[in-house]
């Protein structure tokens, strides 16, 4: 009996060795937006093929997404998240391995040699964003060309470093940037910035609903982003190896399930809606 108690002891202590602490960092907001999706679909990540909710914005969706391919994986695993004031400091954390994973994908520029790239989430030419003005804008319902649009100045976040390169190839060159304490709702609802460069949301009438007020896109005109997103672990986490493997893992059961592309079409990511809307061509280096 005391050798069966011994070898029952070992095979929890082997078990518990075998499982790996999943370290995720990210913004608190998005966290907890995913804490209650996952608890409104039943906590369970397994089971989940609807990404409609209150709380699914793409970021939200995303780390759910991440979340389900390290469980449809063969890991045996826990998860920790950690809180980040911003993206900057997250990546830094994940490239200096402190942290195994950044919480949602991120473009395909922002890898080096420190980071695994999980296989795509946004296939290139897939992502695009609107040009986003207040409900009262005369831009709304006035003629607008394409060439007039790229003369107007349009705002985006200082550290959106994609989204500035993406806008000076498709030939906008009065852009603005603003800091991370300026909003750029509270600035459009204040008529201080004209035009806002933002995502889609997944809503019938391409809103975006704020404490700032409504804001909609400029009807017929979008950006399509050329790069890939992906997820991103680090190599110089102890265990970012293993994570990097798992991730991919369940990424391609999800993708055999389409549950990828359902996520993608219930976020916002892929907009029916906007299929038909012009995006400016792309100017290559050359062409410039």
């Amino acid at each position: 009996m005391k050798a069966w108690i011994i070898s029952i002891l070992c095979l929890f202590s082997f078990s518990s060795l075998a499982s790996i602490e999943v370290s995720i960092i990210g913004d608190q907001g998005t966290i907890s937006n995913y804490q209650q999706l996952l608890e409104l679909k039943g906590n369970n990540l397994g089971t989940i093929d609807d990404y409609h909710s209150p709380y699914s914005d793409r970021a939200t969706v995303s780390l759910l997404l991440l979340m389900q391919a390290i469980s449809f994986s063969d890991l045996d695993f826990t998860i920790e998240f950690k809180a980040s004031p911003n993206t900057g400091r997250s990546l830094r954390e994940v490239k200096q391995g402190d942290v195994a994973v950044y919480q949602a994908d991120i473009w395909e520029s922002d890898f080096d040699d420190s980071t695994y790239k999980s296989v795509a989430i946004i296939a290139p030419n897939t992502f695009e964003k609107g040009f986003y003005v207040s409900s009262n804008s005369p831009l709304l319902t006035q003629p607008l060309s394409l060439e007039q649009l790229k003369e107007l100045p349009i705002s985006v976040g200082k550290t959106w470093h994609q989204d500035i390169a993406q806008l000076e190839q498709s030939g906008f060159a009065n852009i603005n940037t603003l800091n991370r304490n300026q909003s750029l709702f509270g600035m459009l609802s204040k008529e201080r910035i004209q035009i806002a460069f933002l995502e889609f949301p997944n809503n019938p009438d391409l809103a975006i609903h704020d404490s700032y007020g409504s804001f909609y896109p400029i009807p017929n005109y979008k950006i399509k982003f050329q790069q890939s997103r992906h997820f991103m672990v680090s190599k110089k986490h102890p265990y970012g190896a293993e994570i990097a493997q798992a991730i991919d893992q369940g990424l391609t059961k999800m993708a055999r399930l389409g549950l990828i592309e359902k996520a993608m079409r219930q976020s916002g990511v892929k907009q029916e809606r906007v299929k038909h809307w012009q995006a400016p061509e792309v100017q290559t280096p050359e062409q410039n």
